[in-house]
């Protein structure tokens, strides 16, 4: 099947908006937000954890002082929310829900800044023709994508190998 040029660059922007601009938006929106959930659901389990334990420690010290028959399954509780707190923890910094949170954050961003300026024919776009304001932009959306793959590899390289390198 033979593919159709658009007939102008309005058509061309228009395709290229609604379109593979649209998708990645979309694509880096999602993953922003998904990162930030499970960033957010981390810290949180870290935090309340890590919060709890000294006082399960303290409820230990005072059953143990009663010689309470809960004793032998009390003690068992601080070393529970002592291992979910670094679990938690530890969970977050091997997936960098942190940094992709703000990576994907970021790159939306910027290309949703670009897409305002292209429409409003400002910044790098300002008094250009249609068609060279659309290639600008397309180049401009385009390396953003890919130097998204780019930063993903550099942020997910173990940072002892980055070291030696």
């Amino acid at each position: 099947m033979k593919r159709t040029e658009p007939h102008s660059a309005h058509e061309s922007a228009d395709s290229y908006l609604s379109g593979r601009w649209a998708d990645q938006c979309a694509y880096f929106e999602s993953k922003a937000s998904q990162n930030q959930k499970n960033y957010r659901r981390t810290r949180r389990l870290t935090l309340f954890s890590s919060l709890l334990t000294p006082i399960f420690i303290f409820g230990s010290v005072l059953i143990t002082k009663n010689n309470s028959p809960l004793q032998n399954y009390y003690d068992f509780l601080p070393l529970i929310l002592s291992t979910v707190a670094i679990g938690s923890y530890q969970w977050e910094e091997v997936h960098n829900y942190g940094p992709q949170w703000a990576k994907f954050r970021l790159v939306a961003e910027r290309l949703k800044t670009h897409r305002e300026l292209f429409l409003q024919k400002a910044g790098v776009y300002r008094g250009m023709e249609e068609a060279e304001a659309l290639a600008r932009f397309v180049e401009n959306c385009e390396g953003l994508i890919e130097g998204t793959d780019v930063n993903y590899f550099i942020l997910m390289i173990d940072p002892r190998q980055r070291d030696m390198e």
